[in-house]
């Protein structure tokens, strides 16, 4: 697939505490954006920072577990991410989410580091 251009990418801040149906959401979000032929996903880790309960989430060393915000980026037509999100709405619950244009580029090499 080739996905260049004009396209649209999504995030979605979510508490790493969230589940649903007993497993990470960020974890059921990646998957089915998997299942879905998306582009593409990742999710990046917060450091620090805080949502809409205003409490500040931070990682502690001495803290047996570490509550944290993690973001769900995800980079697709603006058809294929219009669908996804309405598909995964009802599980999103006290998130944030974000949509913005992105000019995607490409780069694709083989072995022999020439353009494919």
């Amino acid at each position: 697939m080739k996905l260049e251009g004009e396209q649209v990418l999504l995030r979605i801040f979510v508490d790493s505490f969230q589940k649903w149906r007993f497993r990470p959401l960020f974890e059921v979000i990646v998957d089915k954006a998997r299942q879905r032929g998306l582009a593409g996903a990742t999710v990046l880790r917060g450091l620090e920072g805080f949502g809409m309960s205003g409490i500040i989430l931070k990682e502690r060393r001495w803290a047996l577990v570490n509550d944290h915000e993690v973001t769900v980026e995800i980079v697709d037509t603006r058809e294929k991410i219009d669908a996804f999100l309405a598909e995964i709405e009802p599980m999103l619950r006290n998130v944030i989410v974000t949509t913005e244009r992105a000019h995607v580029v490409m780069y694709r090499r083989d072995e022999k580091g020439e353009k494919k």
